[in-house]
């Protein structure tokens, strides 16, 4: 049976580039049965420039743009659209990047030929190419052809592809819900995204896949929502999430989450917990000694 699918769109003052991410969508081989997209109450002309768009192409049939009634953070408006996401297959989208035309093809025939897969991520290129802003970390993984299983490794623990290049399915979203509710901080002390913990969740779950391929340009510039989020934060951050004093409460607080919860497949959350419990140990075992 062919797969449906949404793509879920989050704006805050984007005008600058939502335009072409629009049109990256709109010009997919294999088109998204749905898109939504909700902005949280830009101040510049992302609203009118979105709701033109839409209308200049005949697209409010399977297009929904709302403006939020009240702001709500960029994390929660991603996450209050998983539920308006009716489809076997939710996409997350940034609104200054820009995809390739095969992602929802080649993403979908992953998720057709593995029904394991619930959470997949791919790789991008980058945009300028000589970018020194983003990286695009390497992760332990198991697999061939270019398609591969994450595993649960403490190497992992930290996102290693973020929200623009993730898609899921239905029956992981309620515990990527629970994960960014009992999860509270991310490894810098600052409130859980909703990307690292669907990361989590597929995870845990053994069920978090990665297709070695780039399928979308990756904006870098220092006017994005996270690059503003850290100017604002920068004593949140260090040089590693190992030299961060939050990165041992983020640990605590997944290990927590995976002694109570009842969703996940046995083998891959014990060996997490294991491991997690491992670095936590190893952890308050340095800080008695400096102590």
């Amino acid at each position: 049976m062919k797969l449906t699918s949404t793509v879920i769109v989050a704006t805050y003052n984007g005008s600058k580039y939502i335009h072409d991410q629009l049109a990256s969508i709109d010009d997919q081989v294999v088109r998204p049965t749905k898109v939504i997209i909700r902005d949280d109450q830009s101040t510049d002309k992302t609203a009118e420039i979105v709701s033109r768009y839409i209308k200049e192409k005949d697209l409010s049939g399977s297009w929904d743009f709302k403006v939020n009634a009240k702001r709500k953070g960029w994390r929660r408006n991603f996450v209050d659209m998983y539920d308006q996401a009716e489809t076997d297959i939710v996409f997350l989208s940034d609104q200054d990047d820009m995809w390739k035309r095969d992602k929802v093809a080649d993403y979908l025939k992953c998720f057709a030929e593995e029904q394991k897969a619930e959470v997949l991520v791919s790789d991008y290129s980058f945009l300028p190419r000589n970018q020194k802003i983003l990286p695009m970390a390497s992760m332990p993984e198991v697999g061939q052809n270019g398609f591969y299983r994450v595993l649960p490794d403490i190497a992992n623990i930290l996102i290693r592809r973020d929200g623009c290049t993730i898609a899921m399915r239905k029956s992981i979203i309620e515990t990527a819900k629970k994960v960014f509710s009992k999860v509270k901080i991310d490894s810098n002390g600052l409130p859980q995204s909703h990307d690292q913990a669907i990361w989590i969740a597929g995870l845990m779950r053994g069920s978090l896949y990665h297709l070695k391929k780039p399928l979308m340009l990756r904006r870098a510039h220092a006017d994005s929502t996270w690059q503003l989020e850290r100017k604002n934060h920068q004593n949140h951050f260090a040089a590693t999430a190992e030299e961060n004093p939050n990165y041992i409460d983020f640990l605590k607080a997944i290990d927590h989450f995976l002694l109570h919860d009842h969703s996940s497949a046995e083998l891959p959350k014990n060996i997490l917990e294991k491991v997690l419990s491992k670095r936590i140990n190893e952890s308050q075992g340095r800080t008695a000694v400096v102590s």
